[in-house]
């Protein structure tokens, strides 16, 4: 074989093997409600996979976010944050979400 055609075998097999990778989706950016980064992205993954009665508290806060209702989407997780069945992880995420939701009502009042 000659040394051109060998070296063209080892770049054909190095670029399809680099492409093999598993690659890790984006995390969506958290949201932004006047001012205040709110990180439904990052809570919502913490519960990706968790049992209906914890992800039902999830999505009604998801979804009062998204439609202006802080405080109903603060009561939401304020239950959520009192359910024994979650873990350290989900714990601490939900609690911070409480916070920054807490900040977005102290800067644009509490509903639209």
């Amino acid at each position: 074989m000659k040394p051109y055609n060998l070296y063209c075998c080892l770049i054909l097999c190095a670029l399809a093997f680099a492409g093999c990778g598993k690659k890790e989706p984006p995390t969506p950016p958290a949201y932004e409600i006047s001012g205040v980064k709110v990180d439904m992205p990052k809570l919502q993954a913490a519960f990706a996979g968790a049992p209906p009665e914890l992800t039902s508290d999830i999505n009604t806060a998801t979804s009062m976010v998204r439609y202006g209702q802080y405080e109903k989407a603060m009561q939401s997780l304020d239950k959520l944050s009192s359910n024994p069945a979650l873990n350290d992880a989900q714990k601490k995420v939900v609690t911070d979400v409480l916070e920054q939701l807490k900040q977005v009502v102290m800067k644009a009042g509490p509903s639209r």
